[in-house]
């Protein structure tokens, strides 16, 4: 499964709009009704490509979803992959060597005209390889994807079809090929031109010119459209350059207001998958679980998602005219610690002694409160929650019992206090300071860290509060040189088996904790190239879980006990554990929300 982190003032006007009462419409104009509804999300949008790594939230992926687009395929409620041929094709044309052929659909083009070509697809395969990749020097898309299974793809894909066909060949077997589709996020010819400002220069060539960048290995063209890529699209508001709203999906961003809202309308260009029924969407940024419900309630948003609370929970179940569900979602709460600064959990600390830092980092997990933390926080919401014992799979999953029974969590399933001194002594180490992360724009999270920082002071620890708000959290969380641990959770986003891998593998580029095993790297290796069975593969996975725990990498704690609630004004809302969770099928959505405006005939 591919992970994801998953992590205000409310506008005036309703999702209705505002009608004054006694005006007629001008003689000689028309009057359109157009639909609308109304999100609430607890943490603003920060990123128009969620693909940065430290973009790479739930917030933005979300949103982004919907402008972008499905692609080649999507995950339905079961969770089931499902293919989109109106975008296009994929299949599989050989297995010794894999090769992957995909075929876009006249229907597949940029809400600006500009089909969506060859050109896309190279620079999202260019955009996620290691190779293109690199902080230290050459171009760097700091894309999430870097170190994915796409790094097999070593020779530049073949474009054939007048640019609509491209084929790509593995070096060798990739277990996870049809959920790593090289589905294009970001317009190329808009990247170039973005990258060479002052080149006046046609869409059609600005897209020859990445593809011929691309096949040619052009390193200063590519560093330009990586630093493009990378940046620009990193805006809290409506950006002034409209060419950063070009989207492939059937919905264009409208109005941006930083802390505020986003609004997304119809792109009415779009044939390349579901259509949607809404007109515009409108997603308001309420980082208050309260707030949010009482915006439910007077009709200011539509629908609420997320977290709940035991009061949010309460007030819902007192509501008229709102449903709600509660499920446990594919998101996992989780303690990282910090194994590469010069922190307590470094060997740095301790002149390279990687012994002395493990036991630091084991006393650490054995005072964090795990039953507390579920009994206090998750259990009033789900009575039945249980404490998630595994890094690589979610309980209920196949694989899972199998490898919590091996993987050495249940060392750290109750508080030791008596034997986190003990390690401590061992290691020669008085009353270490734990700068812990977290969101505290989250009230659980400030809960969590209030019962961690007092059991971890039982056995001496001084843990010292480094939360931030949630956007300035999620940005800063690659830079571990200011905190020591972190509280945040991941989001599952696929069914691919090394969905973790960037999250656990030395150098990975969502691996914020620095957490580096030789065996570990070998076994993703492994795993990655698999031809085996589900059982094959799994049995991999759980050497890699038990590695992870036995390292003290990261404490799991809890499955989220996620809440969608809806107003009965809207229709068809579905919550879907995996990928973006409410917003998976919001092309079905309908709503009774209708927005008047007149125009002259």
């Amino acid at each position: 499964m591919k992970l994801r982190r998953a992590v205000v003032a409310l506008a005036a006007v309703t999702a209705a709009g505002v009608v004054l009462a006694g005006c007629s419409a001008p003689t000689g104009s028309e009057i359109s009704e157009k639909t609308s509804l109304s999100i609430a999300s607890n943490s603003a949008v920060t990123s128009l490509n969620p693909l940065v790594a430290n973009q790479y939230s739930t917030y933005n992926s979300n949103v982004a979803y919907m402008y972008q687009g499905v692609a080649f395929n999507y995950y339905n409620a079961t969770p089931k992959l499902v293919k989109n041929t109106d975008f296009g094709t994929y299949k599989k044309i050989s297995s010794d060597p894999l090769k992957i052929q995909y075929t876009l659909s006249d229907n597949a083009k940029w809400s600006d005209g500009d089909p969506i070509n060859a050109a896309d697809v190279l620079l999202q395969w260019a955009s996620s390889i290691t190779k293109y990749n690199n902080p230290k020097s050459g171009a760097n898309f700091s894309s999430i994807n870097a170190g994915s299974g796409l790094d097999g793809i070593t020779q530049v894909p073949k474009i054939s079809n007048g640019g609509k066909t491209v084929t790509v060949t593995f070096d060798k077997p990739y277990v996870d090929w049809e959920v790593a589709l090289l589905a294009p996020d970001l317009p190329a010819h808009i990247v170039y031109q973005e990258a060479f400002p002052n080149k006046k220069i046609s869409n059609a060539d600005a897209d020859k010119a990445v593809i011929k960048a691309i096949q040619n290995n052009d390193t200063s063209t590519i560093e330009a459209l990586a630093k493009a890529w990378s940046t620009k699209w990193n805006v809290t508001s409506m950006p002034s350059d409209k060419k950063l709203l070009v989207s492939s999906g059937p919905y264009q961003v409208s109005s941006f207001v930083k802390n505020q809202y986003i609004t997304l309308t119809k792109n009415p260009n779009y044939k390349a998958g579901p259509i949607p029924k809404v007109d515009s969407i409108t997603v308001r940024f309420i980082t208050d679980p309260t707030a949010q419900i009482q915006a439910l309630q007077n009709g200011e948003v539509d629908i609420v998602y997320g977290q709940p609370t035991t009061d949010t929970l309460g007030a819902l179940k007192k509501s008229k005219g709102v449903k709600y569900t509660q499920t446990s979602s594919a998101s996992y709460e989780h303690v990282d610690l910090v194994n590469n600064n010069n922190g307590p959990f470094s060997p740095k600390s301790y002149g390279g002694d990687a012994t002395k830092a493990l036991e630091v980092r084991e006393a650490f997990m054995k005072v964090i409160p795990r039953e507390e933390i579920l009994d206090k926080l998750i259990k009033p919401l789900n009575p039945n929650a249980t404490l998630d014992n595994s890094s690589m799979f979610l309980p209920g999953a196949a694989g899972y019992d199998e490898s919590v029974a091996q993987n050495g969590s249940s060392a750290y399933e109750k508080v030791d206090v008596a034997g986190a001194k003990a390690l401590l002594a061992k290691a020669g180490v008085t009353n270490p300071t734990v700068r812990l992360a977290y969101p505290n724009d989250n009230p659980r999270r400030v809960s969590e860290f209030q019962l961690i920082q007092a059991s971890a002071e039982q056995a001496g620890f001084k843990v010292v509060d480094a939360g931030s708000p949630g956007d300035d959290f999620f940005t800063n969380l690659p830079d571990n040189g200011r905190y020591d641990a972190s509280i945040f959770a991941w989001q599952y986003t696929s069914l691919a088996y090394t969905g973790n891998q960037a999250a656990f593998q030395t150098g990975g580029s969502s691996n914020y904790q620095g957490y580096s095993n030789k065996d570990v790297d070998s076994l993703w290796n492994q795993l990655e190239y698999s031809t085996g069975s589900a059982s094959d593969n799994n049995k991999l996975l759980a050497q890699i879980d038990k590695h992870v725990w036995n390292d003290a990498d990261s404490d799991i704690l809890y499955q989220f006990p996620d809440l969608t609630a809806w107003s009965d004004k809207v229709a068809n809302v579905k919550d879907n554990p995996i990928n973006v969770t409410v917003f998976w099928n919001f092309w079905d959505w309908t709503s009774q929300h209708q927005t008047k405006s007149t125009s002259s005939k």
